[in-house]
């Protein structure tokens, strides 16, 4: 009988490694997980937030009075009616804008008066080049995008 103690002693020795091998792998999965849940997994969603309240709240515009133009198509008598909100990040761009707005709508109505029918069909150019003109007329900053409230062609 002795070689049956044998086997049940052996057992005893081996189930402690076990034991300590289960508990070493359970900390370390309870730390991990604990690590991403406090400072993996919620940053990620939380960061995300905060930073689009504060590019929203940070934002700036100004809507310009309407704009009416006529439209360069050789043969007809067509023109466009346009409201355009400017919008931008620089709080104090919005001084040298009211300063200013006289030469941008000047810039606007320049563009805008050279332009066809079919030109004003691809609305991102059309807005691309509005902003380039737009800030050149700018020193302290720059108008981050061009939106257009309205735009009537008759």
């Amino acid at each position: 009988m002795p070689p049956k103690d044998e086997t049940v002693k052996k057992e005893k020795q081996g189930r402690p490694w076990l034991t300590i091998a289960l508990l070493v792998l359970t900390l370390l999965l309870s730390g991990g997980y604990i690590y991403y849940f406090f400072f993996g997994g919620s940053k990620g969603v939380n960061a995300s937030s905060p930073t689009s309240r504060q590019e929203t709240a940070i934002m700036q515009k100004m809507s310009l009075e309407p704009i009416v133009v006529n439209l360069a198509d050789p043969g007809l008598r067509r023109y466009l009616r346009t409201t355009i909100t400017l919008e931008y990040g620089n709080a104090k761009l919005t001084a040298e804008l009211n300063e200013k707005v006289y030469r941008v709508r000047d810039t606007l109505i320049s563009v805008l008066r050279s332009k066809k029918t079919d030109d004003l069909q691809n609305e991102d150019a059309l807005k691309r080049e509005l902003l380039t003109a737009v800030n050149a007329q700018l020193v302290g900053g720059q108008v981050e995008a061009l939106y257009f409230e309205e735009f009537i062609i008759q």
